[in-house]
């Protein structure tokens, strides 16, 4: 024989099995099931969670776009204007003594059937924006999701807006401050 026959001939005997018409075997078949499964649960608890980041993420970024819209309006009608800020979103103001910056409401999230957030600040009822565009009320806003222990937080400071967004390293229980909240680039 040649040496790569015999090569060939090691290697099909190496890898034959005595009865291969025969198939798996029960044992081989639920191992292998065994970790299909385990596989497929580690799988699913990682997309449940990234979905509930992505969801405060979003609701994060939808916060400061609305900030944005409304700096933008005041700035473009060279009107003073306000707006209400709540976990549901951007609205327009309960009472008459400013227009509302823009008319249609900025949700912050989904209306999905377990899309809920975690909210706390301590902005006021209402958000202020001076006919330059230059914001008059500011704080902190910390978002997070019941279902994750993800969250993420907005300092609004004055004159500009956000100021920073970033992880908020602290628990809703205690007093909101902004100096836990520390931009993404730190963590």
């Amino acid at each position: 024989m040649v040496p790569a026959q015999l090569e060939d001939s090691a290697m099909s005997r190496l890898f034959s099995r005595p009865h291969a018409a025969q198939g798996f075997s029960l044992l081989e078949l639920l191992v292998a099931l065994s970790i299909l499964a385990v596989m497929a649960g580690i799988s699913l608890v990682n997309a449940s969670e990234q979905r509930h980041r992505l969801q405060v993420d979003v609701a994060a970024r939808r916060l400061q776009l609305g900030l944005e819209r409304a700096r933008l309006f005041a700035l473009r009608k060279r009107q003073a204007c306000g707006l209400r800020v709540s976990a549901e979103g951007w609205q327009e103001p309960l009472s008459t003594a400013l227009p509302a910056c823009f008319s249609s409401r900025l949700s912050l999230q989904e209306p999905l059937p377990e899309a809920s957030l975690t909210w706390q600040s301590n902005l006021p009822e209402l958000m202020r924006f001076a006919a330059n565009g230059l914001l008059l009320d500011g704080g902190i806003v910390v978002l997070g999701s019941p279902y994750s222990n993800y969250q993420r937080c907005l300092v609004i400071s004055l004159p500009l807006g956000v100021s920073r967004i970033g992880h908020y390293q602290a628990d809703f229980a205690i007093a909101l401050n902004s100096s836990r909240c520390l931009p993404d680039e730190v963590l």
